[in-house]
């Protein structure tokens, strides 16, 4: 009975196997994922020639040439650096004194504290006027002949 159980289990258990061995997916979805960015070379002197992978692709400065995402090898005058060019992301360097610098992206600054929005807010009447008159040519310093009365 042992040698009847035995077999059963190794019978079930055996094909549950072959199933952790699966092969990996060899396709993807296509049109699901960016597969191009772009790429901003600037350079002090401008003119000089841009090469991406051994590919020449223009001179100094080059604005938001459409590139593969990925990493890649850019050569501007005899200066090589491997940069990586984000998906459907834009990559800003600059070349000076044979120094290729990665530009950093600017990010909007977001206000933390709320009581500053609510000072700028909270403006009195009197100190916009006063601003106001200030700003204005007709007011003394901005006119050497006096405020002017309507």
């Amino acid at each position: 009975m042992k040698i009847f159980v035995f077999v059963i289990v190794f019978l079930v258990v055996q094909p549950l196997a072959a199933f952790s061995e699966l092969i990996a997916p060899t396709r993807t979805l296509s049109g699901q994922e960016p597969t191009t960015g772009r790429l901003s070379v600037f350079s002090e002197p401008p003119d000089l020639p841009v090469l991406l992978d051994g590919v020449d692709i223009g001179k100094t400065p080059v604005i938001l040439k459409e590139v593969a995402a990925g990493t890649h090898t850019l050569r501007v005058k005899g200066t090589e650096k491997e940069i990586t060019v984000p998906p459907d992301k834009s990559l800003q360097l600059s070349f000076f004194k044979d120094v290729l610098i990665i530009i950093p992206e600017k990010k909007p600054q977001v206000s933390t504290n709320p009581k500053s929005e609510e000072k700028k807010q909270e403006t009195k009447p009197e100190e916009s006027n006063r601003n106001n008159e200030q700003d204005s040519p007709l007011y003394w310093p901005m006119n050497p002949l006096g405020p002017i009365a309507d």
